[in-house]
């Protein structure tokens, strides 16, 4: 086992969640909320299976704890709201990270040093030994082209009873990607979506 549960879900990318919660239950209520996910999540951790180390940066880190967040606000306010309210508090978190992108590609050769980080962390942090299957089409300073056929955050939701929360995972790209000035992001379909792979194109205008 990696990070404690209690390590998993404290940061600043949970702060506007919290705070929703806070809004809502009254501090002393949020805080038992976030108590119960550190349990569950506990839970979690034990009984998940053995995984590769690269693998289990992607479940451990970001899949499980969404989804022990996830069930103990199913159980405070219900399926609908708070898939809503992972929704909400996933794609704000995608949009502060998407401004160190936008940083980049604003400096001088800045579009140019993304395109090169990119096509290296496709194989270093989102590889094979990380769980996933990709067949890479093209990958030149200028364009990028891929297909994800099978990923551990689809894989780790479904087995957490959660698939439907895959989909914010998969939008994080979108979010982080898909307003870049002078780099065009392109995705047709996702496998949390129901498609056969997520593909993906990124490429300098």
């Amino acid at each position: 086992m990696g990070k404690p549960s209690r390590e998993l879900l404290k940061g600043r990318k949970y702060d506007t969640l919290i705070a929703r919660l806070v809004d809502r239950l009254g501090v002393d209520e949020a805080a038992a909320l976030w108590v119960r996910a550190e349990r569950r999540l506990d839970g979690m951790l034990a009984q998940s299976r053995p995984l590769p180390e690269g693998e289990k940066l992607h479940v451990e880190v970001f899949v499980l704890p969404t989804c022990a967040i996830y069930f103990e606000l199913i159980d405070a306010f219900g399926r609908d709201e708070a898939f809503q309210m992972v929704d909400d508090f996933m794609a704000e978190y995608s949009a502060n990270a998407s401004k160190a992108f936008r940083r980049i590609v604003a400096l001088p050769g800045g579009r140019g040093l993304f395109m090169r980080a990119f096509g290296k962390v496709v194989g270093l942090a989102f590889g094979e030994r990380q769980g996933f299957a990709n067949e890479m089409h093209e990958c030149t300073p200028n364009r990028i082209a891929y297909d994800v056929l099978a990923c551990p955050y689809r894989r780790a939701s479904a087995q957490m009873g959660a698939p439907e929360i895959c989909q914010f995972f998969c939008r994080n790209d979108e979010i982080c990607y898909g307003n870049l000035d002078g780099i065009r992001f392109v995705r047709t379909g996702t496998l949390a979506k129901g498609a056969d792979r997520c593909d993906f194109v990124i490429e300098r205008q």
